[in-house]
């Protein structure tokens, strides 16, 4: 069985350093550089988790033609995750560069553009999804998961093929169909267009409402550490989260996605699947940078 990961790649930069005066020319800190990291962020972050869980996935994704390509690609196969990337003459490779000092993050930079499919790219995939058995979309709002790429999904999958969506931005009409799908409350808020509260009842009446407006089998609202909140035809269910010390949110999202993913396509209930995110993604939460669970640590934390 097999998992296909589609969405917004980002690569990951983590420059950390040690600080310990102020800059003559500015009143900033100087960081004084010790390591540079690279990982694999946004879709290619679920991928990576799926790869460290034992699962074999299939990343596709925009990439430009720029050395972060490059090192993207680096990753992906040090990592041996299969990939399928269409290189794009317009915008970068997407990255974010976090400057780290005394654990703590000091400043975030980005280079982003959107992509623009054209008919050739999507050509490209024309064939590209009718054996995956669950397809994972990851978007960040950069412009691979376009309506035009979202519905060449639903038309080529499988009939028994789930796909789960990470989602972003207000169209949620283009995941209608989706098994399931997972904002977090800020997601939701936007779609709505209202102000929501992080409370059972709210969100259950929020929930509820959204619910009801798009064509989803499931709807998972994650909610940080109040757990997550699932709605479905016949009700409306809370999973509690565990106590734990947060040093990094990063990523912990993309890991609840795969591991999700990855225990419905074991044939596990879609219950089984969201408690199990909930305990995967309380644990990276207490890992720097963004992290990929492994196997291993899953099945200690069982």
């Amino acid at each position: 069985m097999t998992i296909a990961v589609v969405g917004d790649l980002i690569l990951d930069k983590y420059v950390i350093g040690q600080t310990s005066r102020i800059s003559p020319e500015a009143p900033v800190p100087i960081v004084n550089v010790t390591e540079e990291k690279y990982t694999l962020g946004g879709a290619a972050n679920v991928a990576n988790n799926l790869i460290s869980l034992d699962c074999p996935v299939l990343l596709v994704g925009a990439v430009g033609k720029d050395r972060e390509s490059k090192v993207m690609d680096e990753l992906c196969i040090a990592k041996k995750i299969d990939t399928d990337f269409y290189s794009a003459d317009t915008v970068p490779t997407t990255n974010k560069t976090r400057i780290i000092s005394r654990n703590q993050q000091m400043m975030r930079v980005d280079r982003e553009g959107t992509f623009l499919h054209t008919p050739k790219s999507l050509e490209h995939y024309k064939k590209s999804f009718s054996s995956q058995d669950i397809i994972v979309v990851s978007d960040y709002a950069k412009g691979f998961c376009s309506p035009e790429f979202i519905e060449l999904i639903f038309t080529q999958k499988l009939k028994n093929c789930k796909v789960l969506v990470d989602p972003k931005g207000i169209n949620w009409e283009k995941y209608n169909g989706a098994f399931l799908v997972k904002p977090n409350i800020a997601e939701l808020e936007e779609v709505l267009a209202i102000k929501i509260n992080n409370d059972n009842e709210e969100l259950a009446i929020m929930g509820r409402k959204a619910f009801e407006k798009y064509n989803f089998d499931h709807l998972v609202i994650t909610r940080g550490n109040k757990g997550m909140t699932h709605i479905y035809k016949n009700g409306v269910a809370h999973y509690k989260t565990q106590n734990v010390e947060v040093y990094d949110v990063s990523g912990a999202g993309d890991t609840a996605m795969a591991v999700m993913a990855m225990s419905l396509m074991e044939g596990l209930s879609i219950e089984a699947a969201i408690v199990n995110a909930n305990i995967a993604s309380s644990y990276v939460v207490t890992k720097p940078m963004t992290y990929a669970i492994s196997k291993a640590e899953f099945e200690k934390l069982l």
